[in-house]
């Protein structure tokens, strides 16, 4: 999987050591060229200095090819520009972006933007959670409770695209396959024994 990073701080750092130890192709783009001293001496992805929101900046990064963006600044409004130039220019399947304001994330979604908040969350919870075994497990992220469910769907759903599965609430991370969480990805197909991850909202303390 082809994924592209934007912000290079605690949580993206993190973040892209952990795609990029378990094979995936990362780049990780930022303002700061002394961001990327949070990264491992080992980091075997790329490192790109520039203005996130700069096309010439994003294409040296591979967005034209990339599967997912996810974007992680401190900056809300860095956040949603580069989440919409990905989604509408560069057509990237997957976005998500990491919030700050809670209130903004209403205009997030009435972009198609996927997000995650609040700021507080850590990399090391959602990738524990995601790839736990059991069927349900709760975090408290900040004053929220995040319900993750794991579900193993019917074989009649084996063949179908992520995209045509209908949840009422939350919203689909990605699947577990033979043991490895791969991110949701509309169009990739479902096969045997996937078990989709589902977060949603439980309840605000």
């Amino acid at each position: 999987m082809q994924v592209v990073i934007i912000g290079c701080g605690k949580v993206g750092s993190k973040f892209a050591q952990v795609l990029s130890k378990e094979g995936n192709d990362v780049a990780l783009v930022s303002n700061d060229a002394n961001s990327f001293k949070n990264l491992p001496h080992d980091f075997d992805g790329v490192t790109i200095t520039g203005v996130p929101i700069d096309q010439d900046v994003l294409k040296l990064a591979g967005i034209e090819t990339a599967d997912v963006l996810v974007a992680v600044t401190e900056d809300d409004n860095v956040n949603i520009m580069v989440c919409q130039v990905a989604k509408e220019i560069f057509k990237v399947p997957k976005v998500v972006a990491r919030i700050y304001n809670p209130d903004r994330e209403r205009v997030f979604h009435e972009f198609g933007l996927e997000t995650i908040c609040p700021t507080d969350i850590t990399v090391n919870v959602m990738r524990a959670s995601m790839q736990s075994g059991n069927d349900i497990s709760t975090h408290i992220i900040g004053n929220t409770s995040i319900v993750f469910r794991h579900i193993k769907l019917e074989n009649s759903y084996v063949g179908r695209k992520i995209g045509q599965i209908k949840i009422k609430e939350g919203m689909i991370l990605g699947i577990v396959r033979s043991g490895e969480f791969i991110f949701a990805n509309k169009v990739a197909k479902l096969i045997k024994d996937d078990v989709v991850v589902i977060a949603e909202t439980a309840y605000r303390r």
